[in-house]
């Protein structure tokens, strides 16, 4: 018998499928996108956990306070910056931002370790593909 991860066992799952398949409304916690603003200084486009109302009429987030300043600008600096600097070197195939993007990791020690990481990553042989994007 093959043992489910938490969030896929009936622990979680038996009470939303009766809540969406019986109309029977119950208040989980899920992972939604913040397109409703459900935890506001969060950017709209990243996904939050929060308590979501699940029934018939699907999964509605339910806004919540917010959080402290403090840790908004920890989540845009360490979550959402990082993402948005990735996605930036994808669109654009600069290795320069992927270099940028090591440098913000907080356990790279120099320009020098994140270019040879970098150089090291791509020099592998299954990144073909990577490469070719990025060089």
């Amino acid at each position: 018998m093959v043992a489910l991860p938490p969030k896929l066992s009936g622990e979680v799952m038996v009470p939303m499928i009766v809540a969406l398949s019986c109309d029977i409304p119950r208040v989980l916690v899920r992972d939604i996108m913040n397109a409703g603003d459900f935890v506001p200084g969060v950017p709209r486009s990243f996904a939050v956990e929060i308590p979501t109302l699940v029934s018939k009429r699907g999964i509605q987030g339910i806004k919540t306070d917010g959080l402290p300043e403090p840790l908004i600008a920890h989540i845009l600096r360490d979550r959402v910056a990082p993402i948005e600097v990735e996605l930036e070197a994808y669109a654009t195939g600069s290795n320069k931002l992927l270099e940028q993007l090591i440098l913000m990791d907080p356990y790279t020690r120099s320009a020098d370790q994140a270019r040879q990481m970098l150089d090291d990553i791509l020099a592998l042989p299954y990144h073909d593909a990577m490469r070719d994007h990025y060089c």
